[in-house]
């Protein structure tokens, strides 16, 4: 497929099941809780699980986006997946240390990896940013994540909660929305406009690497995630990766466009798949248990499996099942 530009995929990898780093993992975790708002789940075993989703993420690559550029694999400890080719031509790894300055390392966080990310020696200024947790459920065109001048198409759902009092609306949210007004406060601050009532859509994200790294510069926003990065651990007082989002849009570097997820739970449901047709069918799924979401699943080009506190022996058996299933057949990335 001819594309105008490269674009890349950023993978974050932590093996959960290796003892010196679960030794490591609770050595901090004792250290930082409650010192710095790290909350009780930003530890939780399930954030960091390795139930091989990263090799059914890159089968979906392979089969249903094989126009990607390169593929970048960020982990940490001297971590790599065992059955990864490293030596394929599309594959690097990248330690955490060659993204990270010298002496806030070790990290636990997520986020704080993600504002690091346009550190990757090498990444191309259009890539894609794929938790591995996440699928290409369909065949998918660049297209989907770019228009034709090289601006971001950023798919987000609305706030079901969101009121126009930032500190009341805080107030009443989860962690993880949390950080989410966050980054909307600070491209309020930083642009003098911004975006509230989006949050991200749990698929597969576009960016800019030249818009990120003017945005990590910006005079108002760098000193925050300058020291927000040092966290060693998820906290409330985090700012999502959706900020770059944000700030891609209100520079006209983005386009933003309402998610309509397949819907199957209730009888009412076929009402709105027929009046959100082409949403559905364009629009990612985030479900936790692949059997119970089978016929969204079906309907959906890009999945995020979640794997949560509800995720229990059966939930994780039904997700493995139907990974094993929907990409039974090894690409190119393993050994």
């Amino acid at each position: 497929m001819k594309m105008a530009f490269p674009i890349d995929v950023v993978y974050k990898w932590v093996d959960g099941n290796d003892v010196k780093w679960q030794k490591q993992k609770k050595y901090w975790f004792e250290k930082e809780f409650n010192k710095k708002n790290t909350y009780r789940g930003a530890g939780a075993k399930e954030r960091f699980r390795d139930n091989n989703e990263l090799m059914y993420s890159l089968r979906s690559v392979a089969e249903n986006a094989p126009w990607v550029n390169h593929i970048y694999i960020v982990t940490g400890f001297n971590q790599i997946p065992k059955w990864l080719n490293t030596k394929h031509p599309k594959i690097t790894i990248v330690p955490h240390d060659v993204i990270f300055p010298k002496g806030v390392l070790p990290v636990f966080s997520s986020t704080s990896i993600d504002m690091c990310l346009s550190n990757i020696p090498g990444l191309s200024e259009h890539f894609l940013i794929a938790d591995d947790d996440t699928i290409f459920n369909k065949k998918i065109k660049p297209s989907f994540f770019y228009d034709k001048h090289g601006r971001a198409r950023v798919l987000y759902n609305k706030h079901r909660d969101y009121n126009r009092d930032i500190d009341k609306w805080k107030s009443s949210v989860d962690e993880f929305t949390k950080t989410l007004i966050n980054a909307a406060v600070l491209v309020k601050k930083a642009c003098g406009k911004t975006f509230y009532i989006g949050r991200p859509s749990h698929g597969i994200d576009p960016y800019i690497k030249s818009s990120m790294i003017e945005c990590r510069n910006n005079e108002k926003i760098k000193p925050v995630l300058d020291n927000l990065i040092k966290l060693k651990f998820r906290s409330e007082k985090c700012v999502s990766r959706w900020i770059f989002n944000i700030y891609d849009y209100v520079n006209n570097r983005a386009t933003m466009h309402h998610c309509h997820p397949y819907k199957s739970n209730h009888i009412t449901d076929f009402i709105y798949n027929t009046l959100h047709f082409y949403g559905v069918r364009h629009s990612p799924l985030f479900c936790e248990d692949a059997k119970v979401s089978k016929k969204s699943v079906k309907h959906s080009v890009i999945v995020c499996i979640n794997d949560s506190n509800k995720s229990g022996k059966d939930v994780l058996e039904h997700n493995a099942s139907f990974l094993k299933n929907r990409f039974p057949n090894k690409s190119e990335f393993e050994l």
